[in-house]
């Protein structure tokens, strides 16, 4: 992944800027939309380091657990390129179609890729995504370790 990925300087931000002094790290399955919506995968600002939302797709029929998985692995790829990993992570995000019908399952695949202590959660409801077979959109906010 590292290898595929991309930062890319910002140079229209102000310097002193905290976008200019931060860099976008964008996931190669997410580079056409980067450069059609100018929106990276993920914006390191410092220590921290703030994801795009990733959305959770689960087609008619197909297993939910498997679809959430996806997007933690997506996820993961993001944190490796911008320089973090799972434990970092100190923040999710939740937006989701149906919570009832998500929550635990979200909350089965995100204990695969969390330890304790685990980040804060805020689980919010939606009315649409910008994926028609998505069910959820998942952000994080992750802090670069010292050293």
């Amino acid at each position: 992944m590292t290898e595929q990925s991309a930062s890319i300087a910002l140079e229209s931000a102000a310097p002193r800027s905290a976008r200019g002094r931060g860099r976008e790290v964008v996931h190669p399955s997410l580079a056409v939309a980067h450069q059609a919506f100018h929106v990276p995968s993920a914006f390191v600002a410092g220590s921290t380091i703030y994801l795009t939302g990733v959305i959770a797709v689960c087609r008619q029929g197909e297993d939910r657990a498997e679809g959430f998985r996806d997007a933690f692995r997506q996820i993961g790829e993001v944190l490796e390129a911008s320089g973090a990993g799972w434990d970092d992570v100190v923040k999710l995000t939740s937006f989701h179609l149906d919570i009832g019908a998500d929550i635990r399952v979200m909350a089965a695949v995100k204990d695969e890729f969390c330890r304790k202590p685990y980040p804060a959660w805020s689980v919010i409801g939606a009315g649409s995504l910008a994926n028609p077979d998505g069910v959820c959109e998942i952000e994080v906010v992750a802090c670069l370790s010292a050293g």
